[in-house]
């Protein structure tokens, strides 16, 4: 079974090998990144954060993680930047990461199976660098077996 560093590792490289513009991959937080990025968090944010769910099955067969793909880009000129972040969301097109999570479910790894399943906190200010950044948090679930 793949384990959550091979995981994390998995989603950054699928998005990466897929998306058309220069998007910078972090498989962990980091304090300092180049723009555009997307960084791998652990935990499905709101109220109940929880990272890994190990109560699906028995004898540890099956485990689901949760993430937040932090995507960030340049708030210098604010429609910009989120016209920039909308393409990195959307459904479809070359720079979609739903579209790269879609197409690659099992995220090169075989053994596990991603979905997007929503998008929180968008426009909202993310510093990086002590920078504003205009971002959003991609959620996916990620069914490990």
């Amino acid at each position: 079974m793949s384990d959550l560093a091979d995981i994390r590792q998995g989603l950054i490289d699928t998005i990466c090998n897929y998306v058309d513009a220069d998007l910078y991959g972090y498989s962990y937080m980091e304090d300092v990144v180049n723009l555009p990025a997307v960084l791998v968090k652990p935990g499905g944010g709101g109220r109940d954060d929880k990272a890994g769910d190990f109560t699906v099955t028995m004898q540890r067969g099956t485990e689901i993680w949760s993430f937040q793909l932090i995507i960030l880009c340049q708030r210098g000129h604010p429609e910009a930047g989120q016209r920039q972040l909308d393409e990195f969301i959307s459904k479809t097109g070359v720079n979609s990461i739903r579209q790269a999570i879609w197409d690659t479910p099992d995220l090169g790894l075989g053994d596990v199976d991603a979905m997007v399943t929503g998008v929180s906190d968008y426009g909202a200010e993310w510093k990086s660098a002590n920078v504003d950044n205009v971002g959003a948090a991609v959620l996916v679930k990620v069914h490990a077996f």
